[in-house]
């Protein structure tokens, strides 16, 4: 969480464990990203997911998936890999970045309160 100078939050980021093939293991998917309107445009969301992803490597995380603009999140070293597909389908929407070790295949489940296929 981010919080502005006025102490209000100006941003969030989240992640959670994914399943890959039914299967739980060290890697997470991110989301959401949130900043406060008033606050974007400053380096806000990219300093909160920066963080995040160094934290998930601190922690042991193997990779982190993505469901979102590759324009956007290419900039953080994701990339699109047909490998892993969500929902059943492979998507160029649908990215990762390895951490550590090498990336697995398969179909990405999220938390039902997060999965959104």
């Amino acid at each position: 969480m981010a919080v502005s100078e006025v102490g209000s939050i100006a941003g969030h980021v989240a992640f959670s464990p994914v399943r890959i093939d039914g299967v739980a293991g060290r890697w997470h998917g991110l989301g959401p990203v949130s900043v406060a309107p008033d606050m974007q445009r400053r380096g806000t969301g990219k300093a909160l997911l920066c963080e995040g992803l160094i934290r998930l490597a601190e922690l042991g995380a193997d990779g982190c998936v993505v469901l979102g603009d590759p324009a956007y999140y290419r900039r953080f070293g994701f990339l699109d890999d047909r490998r892993r597909t969500y929902g059943g389908k492979p998507s160029r929407y649908f990215q990762r970045i390895v951490l550590k070790g090498k990336a697995p295949k398969g179909d990405v489940s999220y938390h039902p309160a997060f999965d959104v296929a």
